[in-house]
């Protein structure tokens, strides 16, 4: 728990403390779920499909549902999409070098390989990241 937490868990009343714990189990379960399936996303996706990785020019991730309902959101995010994929590819058809993306440091593709990735479809690695 962190410091905010402990600050708003001394404020709150004990029915009110009750609930908020139980609301952080809850969504600490519900990330728990995200992470497996954006690790399978960017570290177990051989081609990369699906993400701006891909190869080709004109291929994009798919939208989420909710995003696509709304227009101006829809169209707002295929345009960070192709210019980021601009940024990325350059002049390129493909920017991956043997599964992970090819500025990727020699140590951290092996420090991932190590780790059971088997791609690597991210433009940047934190320190701190589980994976390395």
């Amino acid at each position: 728990m962190n410091l905010l937490d402990t600050h708003l868990m001394k404020t709150l009343t004990p029915a009110n403390t009750k609930k908020y714990k139980a609301y952080q189990v809850k969504s600490r379960k519900v990330l728990l779920k995200i992470i497996p399936r954006e690790c399978n996303m960017y570290y177990c996706n051989k081609t990369c499909k699906n993400t701006l990785f891909e190869a080709g020019r004109n291929k994009y991730p798919p939208l989420p549902k909710d995003v696509t309902s709304n227009k101006e959101l829809k169209v707002l995010l295929t345009k960070l999409q192709k210019q980021t994929k601009k940024d990325l590819f350059g002049d390129k058809d493909n920017v991956l070098k043997d599964g992970f993306y090819e500025k990727l440091s020699p140590q951290k593709v092996k420090r991932l390989k190590q780790n059971g990735a088997t791609s690597g479809c991210v433009k940047m690695l934190f320190t701190d990241s589980p994976a390395l």
